[in-house]
């Protein structure tokens, strides 16, 4: 996910989901929240511990574009996660390409066509992606 995508579910997630996280980062570290703390553009500040560590409360600053996954450990009924998902992303779209052959032969070209719907969407979520996460100046 991108920086942006993490920071428009992160704010939105209900308490309940929020009370059972578990942050992994890119590196591999785990962390199991308690609670979170702060939600900034480039960090978050969670209470929490190390999976599979006994020690609580500990605080940890975890940057935004360090995270790879969230668990929520004790996932919501189906309904209710697509419910929630919905309003913060709006409703999915289809991604599912349509494969068109140009010829039989087997060295032929594939060209994959998506929705309209699914070109647009990939669209913006590649320029929200370039907006939150800008090249670095050489």
């Amino acid at each position: 996910m991108t920086t942006s995508a993490w920071l428009q579910l992160l704010p939105n997630l209900p308490q309940s989901w929020k009370d059972s996280l578990v942050v992994k980062t890119i590196s591999g570290t785990e962390l199991s929240v308690q609670s979170i703390v702060r939600i900034d553009e480039s960090f978050i500040v969670i209470r929490g511990r190390v999976a599979g560590t006994t020690e609580q409360g500990q605080v940890y600053f975890v940057p935004i574009d360090r995270i790879e996954t969230i668990c929520i450990q004790r996932p919501p009924k189906e309904e209710e996660m697509q419910k929630t998902l919905n309003e913060i992303f709006g409703h999915a779209v289809s991604l599912t390409p349509v494969f068109h052959k140009t010829s039989d032969s087997p060295l032929a070209t594939t060209i994959l066509k998506l929705s309209p719907e699914a070109h647009e969407r990939l669209k913006s979520l590649s320029a929200a992606s370039k907006q939150a996460n800008p090249p670095a100046p050489q």
